[in-house]
């Protein structure tokens, strides 16, 4: 039995490369793995496509987050020396560590 992804459909905010292509602020994606489109709503690059509110979801891009906020996602996200890094490099660092984790 194979196992279905979620997936949505996203709005290019800011461009960024995805599959070899680049995708321009407001071009719509459709099909988006949902793991896949929440890193990217989160850096900012993108926003949930059509009436879907991404507002329903609680969930915070990292430049809205405080460094507190930052630090408890790096904790979560076992990023080594996260207690003495300052804002963009929490952001950095949890990017990179998303990045990462995906397939």
């Amino acid at each position: 039995m194979s196992k279905k992804t979620k997936t949505v459909d996203i709005e290019c905010t800011s461009a960024f490369m995805a599959a070899g292509k680049m995708i321009t602020p407001g071009k719509v994606v459709r099909s988006v793995p949902a793991a896949e489109a929440d890193n990217l709503r989160r850096r900012g690059k993108a926003k949930l496509a059509g009436n879907a509110s991404e507002e329903d979801d609680g969930e915070k891009a990292l430049e809205d987050m405080t460094v507190s906020e930052l630090k408890e996602e790096a904790k979560s996200l076992d990023i080594e020396g996260f207690d003495g890094m300052k804002k963009a490099e929490l952001i950095a660092a949890i990017e990179a560590a998303e990045a990462g984790g995906q397939d």
